[in-house]
């Protein structure tokens, strides 16, 4: 693939905010060859999210872009030039719930797995509490670059219909048909090699798959914490 341009369409979010997929349906939708900016050594190696990811499907390519580009950098660390910014949200709550168990996985980075094990070491409230001023920051910066903001639990609420609200004006020219296609071909089923929504797998990058697991993690001092970074979620998705 060649190299990230200013024309790229830049899927962006804090980490575990349904990036990896809103970035596969919107390759898949676009039509253009997926990339994972900034870390291509850890772009998907499944031979069939690749083959569904390369582009050159037999529907329009989104005019003007070279490819889709996921990152959950900052700003000043994306070279954005004209593209196109997609910012992917999740209620922040689920969010540090993934985040908590991936922080917990081999999959995270050693470093960030020590870092977020000495703050659990002061307690559960301090790895909160530094969860949201990260979350807050990120939310801010990126949604003051963009406004067409995709909502995690809204996808998962609402289906291929609120993709299509989105995908259906302009500059998206997206079949209804491709898209609901899209939504089959990466279930949470078949990323996670299986399981249905809900089933969950601790040690999986695709662990459960729904919105609200949040309930089961906290008790009501720890809720309210959540409260001004709720509110932020909130206002970025009407």
């Amino acid at each position: 693939m060649s190299s990230t341009s200013q024309t790229d369409v830049w899927v962006i979010g804090f980490p575990k905010s349904g990036n990896t997929w809103i970035s596969y349906l919107s390759s898949f939708c676009f039509n253009l060859p997926f990339g994972n900016f900034g870390n291509p050594k850890e772009s998907q190696r499944r031979e069939w999210v690749k083959a569904l990811t390369s582009g050159g499907n037999d529907w329009p390519i989104l005019d003007g872009y070279r490819s889709v580009q996921k990152t959950h950098k900052l700003p000043n660390q994306v070279p954005l030039g004209n593209g196109l910014v997609i910012y992917a949200i999740r209620d922040p709550r689920d969010v540090f719930v993934s985040y908590h168990y991936f922080m917990r996985s081999s999959n995270a980075k050693i470093l960030g797995r020590l870092r977020y094990f000495i703050l659990g070491l002061v307690g559960k409230r301090s790895q909160i509490k530094w969860f949201l001023s990260s979350w807050n920051k990120h939310v801010q910066l990126w949604t003051g670059h963009t406004k067409l903001i995709i909502s995690y639990d809204k996808m998962l609420s609402e289906g291929p219909d609120y993709l299509a609200k989105i995908f259906g004006g302009s500059p998206f020219v997206v079949d209804k048909e491709v898209i609901r296609t899209a939504y089959d071909k990466f279930s949470f089923k078949n990323m996670s090699g299986g399981r249905k929504p809900g089933a969950e797998d601790q040690k999986s990058f695709f662990r459960k798959g729904i919105s609200g697991d949040w309930q089961n993690h906290f008790n009501a001092q720890e809720v309210a914490l959540f409260q001004k970074s709720l509110e932020l979620y909130k206002r970025s998705i009407i």
